[in-house]
């Protein structure tokens, strides 16, 4: 594994042919490899499958595209994607960190995150709430299913 999604992982955005740019609270990283290979091989990591995590998504929240992803459930670590995410320009966003968001131009929005990073991202504002939504009914709910225990 060439990148390990922790507590301070704020966005993994894909910049060229399987390069992808990590942002984290406090640094930025370039990870030679797809977005959407370090998503797969931090499910692993954690303990699941990356199609096991995009199932249970489905079952809880009644929804079959552009799922969030819990990659690990102690730390919360919810990220909701920007495209389809098998497109290799998807990028993935911890919903977490979300701060304020604004439309940048036509099917692009600039997102504020809680440490001051400013980052825009090819998703129109629209898509951009449905998806930061989704990512959270998806943390409420396992977070109430965790309670019920």
């Amino acid at each position: 594994m060439k990148y390990e999604i922790n507590e301070e992982t704020v966005a993994i955005i894909p910049i060229g042919s399987n390069k992808t740019k990590v942002v984290e609270l406090n640094d930025e990283y370039i990870v030679p490899q797809s977005s959407f290979s370090i998503m797969e091989e931090n499910c692993e990591y954690y303990g699941s499958t990356y199609n096991g995590r995009i199932k249970a998504a489905q079952k809880i929240l009644n929804y079959s595209y552009k799922l969030p992803l819990l990659v690990e459930e102690s730390e919360k670590l919810i990220f909701f994607p920007t495209k389809a995410s098998t497109d290799k320009d998807c990028a993935w966003i911890n919903h977490n960190y979300v701060l304020s968001r604004e439309k940048s131009g036509k099917n692009y929005t600039k997102v504020v995150f809680q440490n001051g990073i400013e980052l825009e991202f090819k998703i129109s504002k629209l898509s951009f709430e449905n998806q930061l939504l989704r990512a959270g009914m998806l943390d409420v709910m396992v977070s109430r299913r965790i309670k019920q225990k």
